[in-house]
């Protein structure tokens, strides 16, 4: 990979973009390398979770510049950047995805972890909604993830300002789950995302997809009919067999044979 850093701790995957000259802006390339590296750990039984940071002063600056000008100049073509416009579909499919936010986080640089389960930030980080500040829109499903997670009135003067939020902020309004000190937060969102990659990954993926379809779900009733139809088929797993038997024996349960 020639835009990202690859590492794996325990039961984590790690992906670090690394465009650090360009303060990891996203280009064709990384875009592609970093659905490719996910979709790698999404089949390999040994990571239950994913999770992604930047290198340098920036999680992400957002969009590379150069690629709007090509775009506007009717230059740019069908490219791998384009696979992203169904981002959140794509990750709600996958395994558990963490963003760690390190320094900052602008335009597609917040609105990519939106669409991820859980956001983790730095105290010194950044975060903007940058879009209207230089004459775009948001995307990836911002408008209504950001409204999701903060609430439709935050959601509103954060899109419509473009301000930097500070860690405070973000923290105060459900933006982010956690801020650690800077020299922490990998230390800690490896954590965090151990604690996840220990369960079974049935479960997990069963939960995740519970949790991402019911946001948007009306029928209240037929919502408990598939929670109790999911959870007596999880009874029949074998990871719920096993935490039976560990309990039985007073052990911490394998679910990772």
């Amino acid at each position: 990979m020639k835009t990202i850093i690859v590492e794996q701790e325990d039961r984590v995957g790690i992906i670090y973009l690394n465009r650090q000259e360009y303060l990891n802006a996203f280009d064709d390339l990384m875009g592609y390398e970093l659905r490719v590296q996910i979709e790698k750990f999404n089949s390999d039984p040994k990571i239950g979770c994913v999770l992604i940071s930047g290198m340098g002063r920036a999680f992400s600056a957002g969009a590379d510049v150069g690629g709007f000008e090509a775009t506007v100049n009717g230059e740019q073509k069908e490219n791998r950047i384009s696979s992203f416009e169904k981002w959140p579909i794509f990750i709600k499919n996958s395994k558990p995805v963490i963003c760690a936010l390190n320094g900052f986080a602008v335009g597609m640089g917040i609105t990519l972890p939106l669409g991820c389960d859980i956001r983790l930030m730095s105290k010194s980080a950044k975060i903007s909604f940058r879009f209207a500040a230089i004459g775009l829109t948001p995307e990836y499903g911002s408008s209504h993830l950001l409204s999701q997670i903060v609430g439709y009135g935050k959601a509103m003067e954060y899109m419509l300002s473009g301000r930097f939020i500070d860690s405070t902020e973000a923290l105060d309004s459900g933006l982010v789950n956690h801020v650690f000190e800077d020299n922490e937060l990998m230390d800690q969102s490896i954590k965090i995302a151990n604690q996840i990659a220990q369960n079974p990954e049935w479960q997990l993926r069963e939960i995740k997809k519970m949790m991402r379809e019911h946001v948007l779900y009306d029928d209240f009733d037929r919502l408990i009919e598939i929670e109790s139809k999911i959870f007596r088929q999880s009874q029949d797993t074998e990871s719920h067999k096993e935490f039976l038997l560990a309990f039985r024996e007073n052990r911490k349960p394998n679910f990772h044979k």
